[in-house]
């Protein structure tokens, strides 16, 4: 087996990289200028980053070699539930509200729904797609959700405030107080912890190839 080369982009410099992998500060959005192609290229939880999400999948085709793969892993916002137990809750407002900001500034928060026609169209083929549940806290009776619960729940947790500030503050997005923040969260905190809310986060992958 060959040896792995990484490249890892990124708009702020990482200090720490493996020394099979190299870091290069760029916007994917502007035009690419890569010496060389790559044999795969993966993007994770840019929703709402990118606002062209055709223009990127066509360069990423572009910068494939043949045969090699793209592969997508996003979030779908807003908060889903299979029961009524999410309805009029701070948890399910809040998640609403997220996206609705990042919708004012141009950003999709459920633009993952779209990735599959899009690398379709930029000649991808062999594409496979997933749906997975992140629960929201421990609810879940089986062994394997209810883990992932646990996890999702404690990065929820951890960056709720640094997620929420910017889109509900700033000019442009929402416009709202501190104050008024800080009150919502209490309430999605509250709603975070609750087992009775059986609610979660939709996870989707998909991935395709570049002809050969």
């Amino acid at each position: 087996m060959g040896s792995v080369c990484i490249a890892v982009i990124d708009v702020f410099p990482i200090t720490r990289v493996p020394p099979n992998a190299s870091f290069e500060v760029d916007d994917i959005e502007e035009e690419w200028t890569f010496s060389g192609k790559f044999d795969f290229i993966f993007s994770r939880f840019m929703t709402g980053s990118i606002r062209n999400w055709p223009k990127l999948l066509e360069q990423a085709f572009k910068f494939l070699n043949p045969g090699g793969t793209m592969e997508l892993v996003d979030i779908v916002y807003p908060m889903h539930c299979d029961d009524e137990t999410l309805e009029g809750t701070s948890l399910l407002k809040w998640s609403k509200l997220v996206q609705e900001g990042f919708g004012k500034m141009g950003g999709q928060l459920d633009s993952a729904l779209e990735y599959k026609s899009q690398l379709e169209k930029a000649g991808f083929v062999d594409i496979k797609e997933s749906w997975f549940a992140w629960p929201t806290n421990e609810w879940p009776k089986d062994r394997h959700l209810k883990t992932l619960g646990i996890w999702s729940h404690h990065n929820t947790m951890k960056v709720l405030s640094a997620l929420s500030l910017a889109v509900f503050t700033r000019e442009g997005f929402l416009g709202w107080q501190l104050e008024e923040l800080e009150l919502l969260l209490a309430g999605v905190r509250k709603d975070l912890r609750n087992r009775k809310i059986h609610a979660y986060w939709r996870i989707y992958t998909v991935h395709g190839k570049k002809p050969q």
